[in-house]
């Protein structure tokens, strides 16, 4: 294989592909890159055996092979080359040779042929989005997903697609739920899946670096996504979602609509003193507006007051203040309405302004 590439196409490439690689892998030729020169095309693949990437760039190909190569070591490499001069990469004898302007690095390779192939299997329902929808339905939402692994099935997210067209992504750990929801311009199957954690924050990535439309088929064991010119495959985790249209209030008849920033920067004071794993912080409802205090078992105190429109009985409520904060971090709209009932119900938090999202947070005693 030999071959010339500039050096910001290879660098974007790796930079995708490497954050799909783990460090710490039984299996050595993991931590590696494949990348395979034909037809005027360098193709670069990753994979931790859930899921793969595959990069592809144009480049100058003077002789078609390929090879494998630590995908740390060439990130930190190509990271480091002069931006103004082109890259050129070229094996032989279980090295491959990298030279870019008057640098020259000589690094170990593993063939090609140990490399694990990634399978893609027809996918049975298949849609079109702009990248821009998909990065922000992932950062309404991904903020949710659990990090408890005895607990698989809500450690990812939830893609659906109803009867109506309506393409909705929803997360919950047990405390806590969002969901985000558009609705699609094309026919396509219904169809639910439950995209692990690593796929979802990998395909949030690559649409940050995609101006074009997505394409993302969803399949029974499968999701694959295409953006631009990498291709996203991950296998899916198999387990069923909780019953989630459940949790959602309905019948929640008070209701605060308050500023977002100012009510995060009073949740962010009040948890100074705060417990500091569980976070509980009190809120106080009534036709003044609602009241934030805070205490701990070293009894410190914080107390405050924020302007609120709110049209309801007093209510006293407990939270976990990072649960409010995650959630008004996810909300990019001036204000939010928070729909309650009582001190021992879920509270619904919304925005006017984006009703495609919506999140519910459980109460807490304290």
């Amino acid at each position: 294989m030999h071959l010339t590439i500039t050096r910001a196409s290879l660098l974007q490439s790796v930079q995708h592909c490497q954050s799909i690689v783990e460090r710490r892998h039984t299996i050595p030729i993991l931590a590696n890159l494949l990348l395979e020169a034909k037809d005027n095309l360098l193709s670069i693949t990753a994979t931790d055996l859930e899921v793969g990437l595959r990069s592809q760039s144009t480049a100058d190909v003077k002789a078609e092979g390929s090879i494998t190569v630590s995908a740390r070591k060439l990130f930190e490499i190509i990271k480091e080359l002069d931006p103004e001069e082109d890259v050129s990469l070229e094996t032989g004898d279980g090295f491959i040779a990298i030279r870019s302007g008057r640098s020259r690095f000589r690094v170990a390779s593993l063939a090609a042929g140990e490399f694990p192939s990634i399978s893609e299997e027809s996918n049975e329902a298949s849609i079109s989005l702009s990248s821009d929808t998909m990065r922000d339905m992932i950062s309404a939402t991904s903020f949710a997903m659990s990090t408890d692994e005895t607990r698989k099935y809500l450690t990812g997210t939830l893609f659906e697609i109803d009867e109506q067209q309506m393409l909705r992504l929803v997360t919950t750990d047990g405390h806590r739920l969002a969901l985000s929801e558009i609705r699609l311009e094309q026919t396509s199957e219904k169809k639910t899946c439950i995209v692990p954690r690593k796929a979802v924050i990998d395909l949030s990535k690559l649409c940050d670096h995609c101006e074009e439309q997505i394409e993302l088929s969803l399949g029974e064991r499968q999701i694959k996504v295409k953006a631009g010119s990498n291709v996203l495959v991950s296998k899916l985790i198999d387990a069923r979602f909780p019953v989630y249209q459940d949790v959602i209030p309905v019948d929640n008849p008070s209701k605060a609509v308050v500023e977002r920033t100012p009510f995060d920067q009073v949740l962010r004071r009040s948890m100074i003193v705060a417990n500091e794993f569980t976070h509980d912080i009190r809120l106080v409802f009534s036709e003044q507006g609602i009241d934030v205090s805070a205490h701990n078992t070293e009894q410190e105190e914080a107390e405050e007051h924020i302007a609120a429109d709110y049209n309801g009985s007093e209510v006293a409520v407990g939270f976990n203040g990072k649960y409010l904060r995650d959630t008004l971090s996810a909300i990019k709209s001036p204000s939010v309405s928070i729909a309650l009932k009582d001190e021992l119900s879920p509270i619904l938090i919304s925005s006017d302004e984006h009703q495609q999202s919506r999140y519910v947070i459980m109460p807490m005693r304290i």
